[in-house]
């Protein structure tokens, strides 16, 4: 999935489970070829409801090996606490790709050889488990 269809996706789950828009949309469209969508007819012949699946919503998720890379990120395998947000890279990491497009996880390259990875706030609630505020996460 691209940053467009997972912020529709969010969009839809927030909402109660569906989203309102063209039929032709391409990004729905794609998401329903995957299984990740279904689509239903809207008031008009140019509109549909999309509606995610099970398997879309699954897909929406962190694995276990993003949440773990994630809590090292923090320093939660360390500490009960986190005390740093950071993750060095040599290269582009699929894993934490993923996490950017899913806006737990912001990406700086900094030079040829160094990418750095950091921590967004959502995904410092997802595996902190605690409702941590943006002054908290700020100081980090």
């Amino acid at each position: 999935m691209n940053k467009t269809q997972i912020e529709m996706m969010e969009h839809a789950i927030k909402n109660q489970g569906r989203y309102y828009t063209d039929a032709d949309c391409k990004h729905w469209n794609d998401l329903v070829e995957k299984g990740f969508a279904s689509k239903r007819p809207g008031w008009d012949k140019e509109s549909a409801y999309f509606l995610p699946t099970a398997a879309g919503r699954e897909a929406m998720k962190l694995t276990d090996y993003q949440l773990g890379k994630l809590k090292h990120a923090f320093g939660l395998d360390y500490s009960r606490k986190p005390y740093r947000n950071y993750y060095h890279c040599n290269q582009i990491n699929d894993e934490w790709e993923d996490m950017c497009a899913k806006g737990f996880a912001n990406k700086e390259i900094r030079g040829e050889r160094e990418i750095v990875y950091f921590g967004t706030l959502k995904g410092l609630r997802e595996v902190f488990r605690k409702n941590v505020s943006a002054k908290y996460f700020a100081i980090i």
